[in-house]
């Protein structure tokens, strides 16, 4: 019926969806009209399968612009653009297939550490703060550590212009920064580091910390990933069997600088933390809702249960059975980590620490050309649906408040589990008091930066998910 309706994963946005199926998309091979308009032909192919595809599936499809022609845009990211929803901040293209799909699969060509682009108002100087660098990378291995300042690269000072090209180069080196009196001010330290193609573990830290007798679980989860074999599922397993073996009555998990993940690794983790008897009982976790097209399809096929409507709590052999869950959070915490929050609200008492959260209740799909063989290697990524918990609780475009506000100041920011981080003090203040904490030191209040968005992070807002 559809040719998008062959699925064969689902992910969180993203929630990602890739398909296989036939294709009678237009190309220079389907009898396109003798080209009168200077545009090539194989530009007009991909601006044609951007419309076939944003017309079906797309959830705002019912708002797509009547007055453009696809056989007369030069540029097929200007034209996908023009299509998208005025209010879409989610929906992209991607001009990489192949290594957008590497990257879902947890394989990144990668420094191996997480960046974060700012810059102050009014000015074209941009900086990158480390949010965190993984073991073993070319990062750690030159020295990088989370909280560091990186103001230029190859000697060459970031603007609002040159920012991305040097930061996705494969080799260079990065000059550090401080801040001193309300700014940033340039060292002599530099630092040299060249990719590698990495596999990087989500479960990036964890500890058990114990308070008077009191013994509290902290988990690090920088992103949503099941892995190849579910590889990254048994890292969940071994943390929540330690937590289980050590008699854990709280735990925290840290999704401050996670943007979102597959949906495999959502549920697993929800149903690691719930009740036992949600998971048991097979709980609704989340419900989606797409365009007439597609939800009225789903509807009629495979009922009001369809997979493609409904997820449910997994059985988990490794399960928390807590009543309650800590999440520190930051304005970088979306996607599958705003669903796995708002899955949680109906059936435990969630408290969340930090700052709001991004706020994307939108899920995509990622589809690429479906030609055999392809004849262009871009990915189309656009919002196919949105999502709700089990009341329906949904359209939290402002990001998810926290119940205890606490600002994450990543410049000079602490080590993960260090007790002077704040965010992390305020959760354990909350649960042990503040008697068995050491006091918190108080630093003035640093100037606010604008965060500047980048495709380094939509990409990681794009995930690989096994077959079901």
């Amino acid at each position: 019926m559809k040719r998008y309706i062959s699925i064969i994963w689902i992910v969180l946005i993203g929630l990602v969806l890739f398909t296989r199926c036939e294709k009678d998309l237009p190309g220079p091979t389907n009898n396109n009209p003798p080209d009168t308009t200077g545009v090539p032909a194989h530009i007009r192919y991909v601006n044609n399968w951007i419309w076939d595809v944003m017309s079906e599936v797309y959830y705002w499809n019912n708002y797509l612009p009547q007055n453009t022609n696809p056989d007369t845009e030069p540029d097929p990211e200007e034209y996908f653009e023009k299509l998208k929803y005025v209010n879409d901040n989610f929906s992209w293209l991607d001009d990489d297939f192949e290594g957008l799909m590497r990257e879902l699969e947890g394989v990144f060509v990668s420094m191996g550490y997480s960046p974060a682009f700012g810059r102050y108002s009014n000015t074209d100087g941009v900086f990158i703060l480390v949010e965190y660098v993984h073991s073993g990378t070319p990062a750690d291995r030159a020295g990088l550590k989370r909280g560091d300042i990186i103001v230029s690269i190859n000697n060459i000072d970031l603007n609002d212009k040159n920012y991305l090209t040097l930061y996705n180069l494969t080799s260079y080196s990065v000059t550090l920064g401080e801040y001193i009196d309300e700014g940033i001010s340039k060292t002599d330290v530099v630092l040299s580091m060249t990719a590698e193609e990495i596999i990087l573990d989500p479960v990036f830290y964890y500890d058990i910390m114990e308070f008077g007798g009191q013994k509290v679980g902290y988990l690090v989860y920088v992103e949503f990933k099941s892995g190849e074999n579910d590889r990254f599922l048994d890292s969940i397993d071994v943390v929540v069997d330690e937590f289980v073996a050590a008699n854990v009555q709280d735990v925290i998990v840290d999704i401050r600088y996670n943007p979102g993940g597959d949906l495999t690794s959502a549920q697993y983790l929800a149903s690691a933390l719930a009740p036992a008897s949600v998971v048991q009982n097979h709980e609704v976790l989340v419900r989606f809702d797409y365009n007439d097209l597609y939800h009225n399809y789903f509807l009629a096929t495979e009922g009001s249960n369809s997979p493609h409507l409904v997820r449910l709590f997994p059985d988990n052999d490794h399960n928390l059975n807590l009543d309650r869950v800590y999440f520190l959070t930051s304005r970088g915490t979306a996607s599958a980590s705003e669903f796995l929050i708002i899955g949680l609200y109906p059936y435990m008492e969630v408290i969340q620490v930090g700052e709001p959260t991004y706020g994307k209740d939108a899920g995509a799909w990622v589809i690429p050309d479906l030609a055999d063989p392809p004849e262009h290697n871009y990915a189309l990524v656009p919002v196919v649906f949105k999502y709700a918990n089990a009341t329906g609780f949904t359209n939290f475009v402002n990001g998810l408040q926290p119940t205890y506000l606490v600002e994450d100041d990543l410049i000079g920011a602490k080590p993960f589990g260090s007790l002077k981080d704040p965010v992390l003090h305020k959760a354990l203040e909350v649960i042990v008091g503040l008697d068995e904490l050491p006091s918190l030191k108080s630093t003035p209040a640093k100037p606010p930066f604008e965060r500047l968005e980048d495709n380094f992070t939509k990409k990681r807002q794009t995930f690989f998910i096994n077959p079901w």
